[in-house]
């Protein structure tokens, strides 16, 4: 009768043992919490730079730009963005953010489209601001907005 009592014990404390091993497997993982980056804006605040920019800018660009009216936005997927930070931070671990430029794509005819690229950038020795990486790639080829004289929002 003591042996039988010994295995029940035995028994219970395997199973107990068994639960709590394979249970903590199953466990979601705690994810961190997500920051919110620095210069965020509304969308009331995207639209009224839109609109500025069409009441300083969009005549002047528009006179100069290939087939009648300029480009107004670049689009890039998220899977190129996320894969273009891979890349500089594995071969420049010294970059620490993206500059954005303005540019004329001429690939489209002589007066080209207003195009977005991104270069990285690394801090400067002075340690006051960021320098281009200047022999990075950059990223650009981003789809022009639909239609290219379309503003905010699309």
């Amino acid at each position: 009768m003591k042996n039988l009592g010994i295995l029940v014990l035995g028994l219970i404390l395997g199973a107990l043992a068994t639960y709590f091993y394979f249970n903590s497997f199953n466990q979601t993982p705690m994810t961190p919490p997500i920051s919110t980056p620095s210069g965020i804006i509304t969308s009331a605040e995207a639209k009224e730079l839109s609109d500025n920019w069409t009441d300083l800018r969009k005549t002047v660009n528009d006179q100069v730009a290939y087939n009648e009216g300029d480009n107004r936005s670049s689009w890039y997927s998220i899977s190129d963005l996320n894969s273009f930070i891979s890349m500089v931070t594995e071969n420049y671990p010294n970059a620490d953010g993206l500059r954005f430029y303005l540019g004329v794509d001429k690939s489209v005819g002589e007066g080209g489209y207003t195009t977005i690229f991104m270069v990285p950038t690394q801090p400067n020795e002075r340690g006051d601001g960021h320098d281009d990486i200047t022999d990075a790639n950059g990223l650009d080829r981003g789809l022009n907005g639909y239609p290219p004289t379309a503003a905010y929002p699309q």
